[in-house]
């Protein structure tokens, strides 16, 4: 078997949607975004993966390539392996399934990547910001983010340490 139950992946979705990506030092799944929950789904609960653990959702801003990258980190306690998954939506039209139904601890890095890259997640069950105020304009990681220099009459630059 490949990497952490591809072969299992790809014959269930096909080898469009999962694409296995051993180019760098740390392979990863590729999967289609408007599959992510299915897959989800399925690599949590099949018998020979049990992926039960999932332990990070992190975003990267690709403006060139006009998307954002979501990369999930999973753990199987069965195969006793770490799995990641990436998924990548438009720039200009953010948004894929939440998975927060199939992990409880995906909700709150979901509201996370929200707030800072503003990634909408579809049937997400309280998708309003997490660290930033309500009001808050823009998405701070975003490569072409901008700070505001004021934001309710107060200064938001900071001198920068000695």
């Amino acid at each position: 078997m490949t990497y952490k139950g591809y072969d299992i992946l790809a014959l269930r979705f096909g080898k469009d949607t999962i694409i296995y990506c051993d180019k760098t030092l740390n392979p990863y799944i590729e999967v289609s975004s408007d599959q992510i929950q299915e897959v989800c789904i399925y690599i949590r609960y099949h018998p020979e993966l049990k992926f039960s653990f999932f332990f990070s959702l992190s975003g990267v801003d690709y403006p060139e390539k006009n998307r954002i990258t979501l990369v999930y980190h999973l753990f199987s306690m069965k195969l006793k392996t770490l799995c990641v998954l990436k998924a990548s939506v438009n720039r200009n039209h953010p948004e894929l399934e939440s998975i927060e139904s199939v992990w409880k601890t995906a909700g709150w890095f979901e509201r996370e990547i929200h707030d800072l890259l503003g990634v909408n997640f579809i049937r997400h069950s309280n998708m309003k910001r997490l660290l930033l105020p309500d009001d808050w304009v823009g998405y701070p990681l975003r490569k072409d983010y901008k700070e505001p220099l004021l934001y309710h009459d107060m200064e938001t630059s900071r001198d920068k340490p000695s």
